[in-house]
This record gives C-alpha cells, sequence and structure tokens, in this order.
C-alpha cells in the first residue's frame, strides 16, 4: 500500500493559507482602495464656506465660493486664487490640486499634494506682479514684476526640498517718505541632503543671503554685509546670523 508524506501534505495546507490570506489582503486593499475614494470623493463636495466657517481667514480674502473640490477665494486688490482638487492613491493616497493666482498684474499657476508622503508644492510658474505686495500691510511697494520659473517646495517626513528660480528686474521700493533703488536680483531654490535652500543674489554677482530650511524644525538666516547696500532697512556692518526654530 502505498505511504503517503505527512510533511508534503502539511506544507501544501500551508501553502493553500497562504495564498487564501493573500487574496483576502488583496481584496481588503482594494475595498479600502474603493472606501477612500467615496469618503474622499464626499468630502471635497462640501462647500468650502462650510470648512472655514469657524476659521479667521487672512485680512486679503475677502471672500471664497464652491466646494472644496472646485472653487476660488476672491482678493483684495482685484486679485482671485483658484483651485481643483481630486484624489489620488499613487503612489501614496494624497489630494492633488491644481492652483491658479491671477489678477491685474499676476498670473501664477501650480499644483500642490497634501497626504501621507507629505506636504508639495510643484511646477509653479509664471509671473507676479507688484500689486501683490499691498495686500501685505506694512509692506514697501515695488514696481518690478517677479518671474518665477518652475518653483517647488516640499516638506516631507524625512526631507524638506526645493528647485525653481525667482527673479525680478532692476526698479524702485517706496514705503512712506523712503525711496529705495533695487537692481535686478535673483533667488536660486535648490536642496542640500535634508535641507531646502535659498539663495538671494544679483544675476552673476556674489552672494547676498543664504536660508536653509532644515527638516528638523529650525531655519537658518546668514546675510551679508553687502546686502545692506541693495536693502536699506538692514545694518550696515558685520554679516547678520539668525537661527529660528519652529
Amino acid at each position: 500500500m502505498p505511504q503517503t508524506d505527512p510533511t508534503g501534505h502539511a506544507a501544501g495546507r500551508r501553502a493553500r493559507g497562504a495564498a487564501r490570506i493573500g487574496r483576502w489582503m488583496g481584496v481588503g486593499a482594494v475595498t479600502l482602495a474603493i472606501l477612500l475614494l467615496v469618503l474622499g470623493g464626499l468630502a471635497l463636495r462640501v462647500p468650502v464656506s462650510l470648512l472655514t466657517r469657524n476659521i479667521v481667514l487672512p485680512p486679503a480674502v475677502v471672500a471664497v465660493h464652491g466646494s472644496a473640490r472646485r472653487g476660488r477665494a476672491t482678493l483684495t486688490e482685484g486679485y482671485t486664487l483658484r483651485w481643483g482638487s481630486g484624489l489620488a492613491l499613487l503612489p501614496l493616497p494624497h489630494l492633488r490640486t491644481d492652483l491658479l493666482l491671477e489678477g491685474p498684474d499676476t498670473r501664477v499657476d501650480a499644483r500642490a499634494a497634501t497626504g501621507a508622503g507629505g506636504i508639495t508644492l510643484e511646477r509653479a510658474s509664471g509671473r507676479a506682479g507688484p500689486g501683490l505686495a499691498a495686500m501685505v500691510p506694512g509692506a514697501w511697494r515695488c514696481d518690478m514684476t517677479a518671474v518665477v520659473r518652475d518653483v517647488s517646495l516640499a516638506w516631507r517626513w524625512r526631507d524638506a526640498a526645493a528647485a525653481g528660480t525667482i527673479s525680478t528686474p532692476a526698479g524702485t521700493c517706496t514705503r512712506g517718505d523712503r525711496r529705495a533703488e533695487i537692481p535686478a536680483l535673483q533667488i536660486a531654490l535648490s536642496s542640500e541632503g535634508r535641507d531646502a535652500v535659498a539663495r538671494l543674489s544679483q544675476p552673476g554677482g556674489a552672494e547676498m543671503a543664504h536660508l536653509r530650511l532644515r527638516r528638523d524644525r529650525v531655519l537658518d538666516i546668514h546675510i551679508a554685509p553687502s546686502a545692506a547696500e541693495v536693502f536699506p532697512a538692514l545694518p550696515r556692518g558685520g554679516p547678520i546670523t539668525l537661527q529660528l526654530p519652529f
């Protein structure tokens, strides 16, 4: 009479059990993904006025319209911020939002993502006009339009990152009876290790200021003495170094 190998039967049962568990895990993952999409889709349809009812909005925000999925914020000085959001599951679940800031002298579009991987702003490009400064109380008023080229900023679980450039032509800035002639400037954004870095300089010139956003929640600021020749509000003398935890 043939002999059966009990070891082989046990191994077969374990393999079939593992396969069943794998199938159920796959079904569970798909079900969870569908549930997240349904709940997220419902949440995005909530009127944005309801979401912001108990939030103190900045003074520059006149009114908000639409839903979290698609809407706009009316700002002072004739500016508008529009958004369109959707849910995405890959590579990690996140909310993807297309943004457009526009006004009499401004048009900047970008894409933002918020989710399990952190917060990012990607591919911000366009022009930012001098009228935007009027929305900031006490800000200097300048006549230059900034050019934004492929600016990206990220605050993730393991690191902070940045890329792109912001440049302005030479122009004039005023505040009250004070007046300053500002040369052409550029801000170059980059990443170094786990940190995001911004460098301010004149095109082709030496660095005037250096900002480092550290992932361990510290902002390092270094301002060279040459910056006081461009920005009269800065003290003259040695370099300024600040370290600001947040």
